[in-house]
This record gives structure tokens, sequence and C-alpha cells, in this order.
């Protein structure tokens, strides 16, 4: 025993928990990463599954103008020439090159019974100014509700884009 360091037990005693100590960190910090990038993978999941449904929601509510816009071309209410000009004009999307709507080309606005509506004065008939206000209501309005939610709907599948774009941009500025 007279060989033996009395402090070499507690020196390798410290060592062994200096060790455990420096091993638990690394574990608590891979695991938090490993939590990190699992919440990250679920996001993208949860995005891209999000996003896929709302593709094929805004692809059948584009579907269902078309196929109103049809049939008011089929009923009479619009000429071939304003059912082309509007399909054209859906299949284009100029709203999300300019980021404005063209009011030339909204549906059921160069219609005969829009034009009577629109040449008759205010004030002579309140029949005719009641059509007019509520054809203008109702059947332009629903249009123009149509396009803005449209417009929305491609800004929010664009957003994610536009903030890594920023994001990008002001990482190369820095």
């Amino acid at each position: 025993m007279p060989n033996e360091n009395p402090w070499a037990y507690s020196e390798a005693r410290d060592r062994i928990r200096e060790k455990k100590e420096r091993e638990m960190i690394v574990r608590e910090a891979k695991t938090e990463e490993f939590e990190k990038i699992k919440e990250k993978m679920r996001k993208k999941k949860w995005l891209d599954v999000h996003g896929l449904r709302q593709k094929i929601e805004t692809g059948q509510s584009l579907d269902s103008l078309k196929s109103d816009i049809r049939a008011a071309l089929s009923e009479g209410v619009i000429s071939r020439d304003t059912y082309d000009s509007v399909i054209a004009s859906l299949d284009r999307q100029p709203m999300e090159e300019t980021g404005t709507i063209d009011l030339d080309q909204l549906p059921f606005s160069q219609n005969r019974f829009a034009k009577y509506l629109e040449n008759q004065p205010l004030g002579e008939n309140i029949g005719v100014d009641m059509a007019g206000f509520l054809y203008g209501l109702i059947v332009q309005g629903s249009a123009i509700l149509i396009i803005i939610v449209w417009k929305i709907l491609t800004d929010i599948l664009f957003l994610p884009r536009d903030i890594y774009r920023e994001i990008k941009a002001l990482n190369s500025q820095v």
C-alpha cells in the first residue's frame, strides 16, 4: 500500500465523471438537433400536403368558374367573343404577372344586358336601376370576388418562396 497514490483514485473518478458529463452534453445536443430536424421535416411535409391540397382546390375553383362561363355561353348570356377572351385570360393568368385586374376582361361585363344597363340614365326607371345594381353586385361582384380570391391564393402559395428569396438576398448582403 505504501506505493499507491491516495489521489489517483479520486483523479480517476473525476475523469470518469467528466467524461460522462461530456458524453451527456453531446447526447443532449444530438437529441435536440434530431428533434429540430424532425420538426422541420414534419412542417415541410405538412406544407407540401397542404400546398398540394390548395393547388387542387384552386384548380377545381378555376374549373368551376370555366364551367359557369361555358354555361353562360350556352344559355346565350355572353357572346362567343367574350367567352373566348375570358377563357384565354384565365389560361394566361395576367393577374399573376401584373398584380392588377383588367376590368374589361371581367366575365359578364361586355354582354348586351350589361351594356343596356350601363347606357340607362340613373333615376328614370327605378326597376332598371335596381336591376343594374343587383346585376353589378351579384354577377360582376362574384366574378371580381373569385379573381381576388385567386390572387390571394397564388400569393399564399408563393409566400414561402418569396420569404426564402428575401432571406437569401439579406444573407448575401451581409
